[in-house]
């Protein structure tokens, strides 16, 4: 199954940065012979939903937004269970269903929706201008590694070790 894996975020607004740290990480311990393709993306909407045009099976990391004292926990879910919003105004920042139901309708090859899984960090500081991560975003990368590599059918024995 062909196979996209994508860091979702933005480095320099502290924990937002998560989903880009820790799609590096996947990728250094990814086997080089591995056909898993690992990308990182700053934006969502349409310009998200085109970056996964001819694959069979993408997984999303990225931060998601929770209150101080539950920032660090590890979610793991498919796209069927994010809701379209009815608040946007712009192709440009289209929820991830609605953008790719628009792909859809004009005919582009995309992940069934079961098929888009996402591997959510929670965090809390999302919008402050850092190029670090807090300490509990920082201590929950090697568990959404972790699930990263169980989503993709590698044995997460095989990958504990190095991302701890």
């Amino acid at each position: 199954m062909k196979t996209l894996v994508i860091g979702l975020g933005n480095p320099i607004l502290s924990d937002d940065g998560i989903g880009i740290y820790t799609a590096r990480r996947v990728q250094e311990l990814l086997p080089e012979e591995s056909p898993i393709e690992v990308i990182e993306v700053s934006v969502g909407g349409i310009t998200l939903m085109e970056h996964m045009v001819g694959y069979e099976r993408v997984i999303i990391i990225d931060a998601m937004w929770a209150p101080a004292d539950q920032a660090g926990q590890v979610h793991v879910f498919d796209a069927s269970n994010l809701p379209e919003t009815l608040n946007t105004r712009s192709t440009h920042d289209a929820d991830l269903p609605t953008a790719l139901r628009i792909g859809r309708e004009l005919g582009a090859k995309l992940p069934e929706m079961h098929h888009v899984q996402i591997v959510a960090i929670t965090a809390n500081q999302v919008l402050d201008f850092c190029e670090e991560l807090t300490p509990a975003v920082q201590a929950a990368m090697p568990d959404a590694c972790t699930a990263v590599f169980r989503l993709l059918s590698i044995p997460a024995s095989s990958v504990e070790q190095e991302t701890k």
